[in-house]
């Protein structure tokens, strides 16, 4: 059973749709939030620490059902990934549970959230999980691994889960031995890829499961 439900979403760019705020306050019926699940992947964990993936697509490739049913429950932590548009955003996602956020490349003014100030990165730990986030993808890469000898790395131990945004296309991919997510866009997405966020699950000190929900 999961112990933390982490909403992640980015390039919302202005006010969010109702849907996201009733999807991360538990609100959905499980008929609704299974309906609208599209993507999803079991984290694994094997000896040493290595990690590995289960995932289906749902619908494609003659899977019709998830991996593991979503229950419908509030999230008891948001992470938005930048390009926020208005303070409002971060004041009623901030209602619903704590809320992290990072400064995206359209993000001018000075914003403040349930967490605190809003920075260009951010590394915290949720529920055992080491999280860091950028907005820019080459910007969490330069946090994650320096970028030549005079921009050493931000973090000194590599997190289970990496965060970007800018992109607005959903991305999930093994990368060593964490986590890279991009959530897309819940108000503009890009390539087709529809609006989308995704919702993160937590076990035992251990990311458990990655799901993509259309919004």
């Amino acid at each position: 059973m999961p112990t933390l439900r982490i909403g992640v979403l980015s390039d919302t760019h202005g006010p969010l749709p109702e849907s996201v705020f009733d999807l991360m306050s538990g609100a959905w019926s499980e008929g609704e939030l299974n309906g609208r699940l599209w993507r999803q992947a079991l984290c694994r964990h094997e000896g040493g620490g290595s990690l590995s993936l289960e995932e289906a697509v749902i619908g494609q490739e003659g899977r019709t059902e998830p991996l593991r049913p979503l229950s419908s429950r509030r999230c008891g932590l948001i992470a938005h990934c930048g390009d926020i548009g208005p303070q409002s955003v971060l004041d009623e996602l901030g209602a619903i549970a704590r809320t992290v956020a990072v400064l995206g490349n359209n993000d001018y003014e000075r914003y403040w959230c349930s967490d605190g100030d809003v920075r260009t990165f951010r590394s915290f730990q949720a529920e055992g999980v080491e999280v860091c986030m950028a907005h820019i993808p080459r910007d969490l890469d330069a946090a994650l691994y320096g970028r030549g000898p005079l921009q050493p790395a931000l973090v000194h131990q590599e997190p289970q889960l990496a965060l970007h945004g800018h992109t607005h296309v959903p991305r999930l991919s093994l990368q060593g031995s964490h986590m890279l997510l991009c959530p897309g866009s819940p108000t503009r997405g890009r390539n087709g890829s529809g609006h989308n966020v995704a919702l993160v699950d937590v076990a035992d000190g251990k990311l458990d499961a990655i799901s993509f929900i259309e919004v």
